[in-house]
């Protein structure tokens, strides 16, 4: 394999006090609470919380179960093998030399706490996205060319989405954070449309990531094992359904879309499935978008996170299009997904050049990194 930069497609910053500070004066008030209550005999590893609206987050164990590792003075976040400095990127530096460790040249950023929705007030939820975008990027501007980030768009405010997706290119984003529904409302309803032609006019991807976004999902699940099955993965494939099955890309046909950390080895199913209730739905009257869903593959403008080690990986990379994987690290969350890389490249039922494609090219496609200035720009930033 060449030497080409190695990119981590879906890696993570963990939310701290400075996360809030660019809140608006009129919410400032309202700003979110650490609760350190680490080391309290009878609670769960995660054993600090954000309270905000006065609701805590996460919620193990519980109905509408969530975890997390956010705040990091959690016994989770502590027991991990990456510095609360480089969880909360309070520390650049320490980030850069964990990534160094793992073979990671470059990582684009997610949010943690964020992988639920915090408070039901539209107007308070679109702020802390502001706020949390605002910190991110001046996080990442430290080390622009390897730190990479998305920004959070409040899907369920459309006015506010629009806005702040023009403010965040200005701030350097990568792409677009979104859910895998808008609460109990699917992606492909044509409220959204406004977002979507926002994101081709700013040429942003839209990178729906696995979260706890329906309801009605979390409020069947009552402890982690059944969230993280459910209520967590399963918005991904409704998000995957809406680009395909939804028509928002027989209306956005330019639209750059992935989905990521729900793996890959979902997708031969889900289109299968797809293919066949397609035909139903014709059969039936009902209205279908105008091709089925691996036809959308073939365009090239729809990409995943995949696992290193799935069993089914060239089946997904013969369904999905070799140009079309990539892979996430999963940095510094508890999923023990960061050897990604090096499992990519150990595997012998893929050829070097597609190793290649998964590792560099298909990454950079997705957020449109020049991988040709890279090395050339490195040097020049850390002379």
């Amino acid at each position: 394999m060449s030497q080409l930069p190695v990119i981590d497609a879906d890696s993570h910053v963990e939310e701290c006090e400075a996360t809030w500070e660019h809140l608006e004066p009129r919410f400032r008030d309202r700003r979110p609470i650490h609760l350190n209550l680490a080391g309290t005999p009878g609670l769960p590893r995660n054993d600090s919380y954000w309270l905000i609206d006065g609701r805590i987050h996460a919620r193990p164990g519980m109905p509408g179960s969530t975890q997390s590792g956010s705040p990091v003075s959690s016994t989770l976040a502590r027991e991990k093998d990456f510095s609360a400095g480089s969880q909360t990127l309070d520390d650049v530096p320490e980030r850069l030399r964990d990534m160094d460790k793992l073979g990671i040249d470059i990582s684009v950023l997610f949010p943690t706490a964020v992988l639920t929705h915090l408070t039901p007030d539209l107007d308070f939820e679109a702020a802390l996205m502001r706020s949390y975008n605002t910190w991110l990027a001046e996080r990442c501007a430290q080390a622009p060319e390897r730190l990479k980030w998305g920004a959070l768009i409040p899907f369920r405010h459309v006015p506010e989405a629009v806005a702040e997706i023009r403010r965040a290119r200005e701030l350097g984003a990568q792409c677009v954070f979104p859910l895998g529904t808008a609460g109990d409302k699917l992606l492909h309803h044509s409220s959204h449309d406004p977002i979507y032609a926002a994101l081709v006019e700013h040429d942003l991807p839209l990178c729906v990531h696995v979260g706890w976004s329906h309801p009605g999902l979390m409020e069947s699940c009552n402890d982690v094992y059944e969230s993280f099955m459910l209520s967590f993965t399963m918005p991904v494939m409704m998000g995957f359904f809406s680009m395909t099955g939804g028509g928002v890309l027989d209306r956005f046909p330019d639209l750059r879309a992935a989905f990521l950390e729900a793996g890959g080895d979902w997708v031969p199913y889900v289109t299968d499935r797809m293919r066949r209730y397609y035909d139903v739905a014709i059969v039936n009257g009902r209205p279908v978008p105008k091709r089925h869903a691996t036809d959308y593959l073939q365009d090239g403008n729809l990409y995943l996170t995949a696992e290193g080690d799935e069993r089914l990986l060239t089946t997904v990379i013969e369904v999905m299009g070799e140009d079309q994987v990539c892979v996430s690290a999963d940095v510094p969350h508890p999923e023990a997904r960061e050897n990604c890389m090096a499992e990519i490249a150990e595997r012998a039922d893929i050829s070097d050049a597609v190793k290649e494609k998964i590792l560099s090219h298909n990454p950079a496609r997705l957020f449109d990194i020049d991988l040709a200035g890279y090395q050339q720009r490195l040097a020049r930033a850390t002379a």
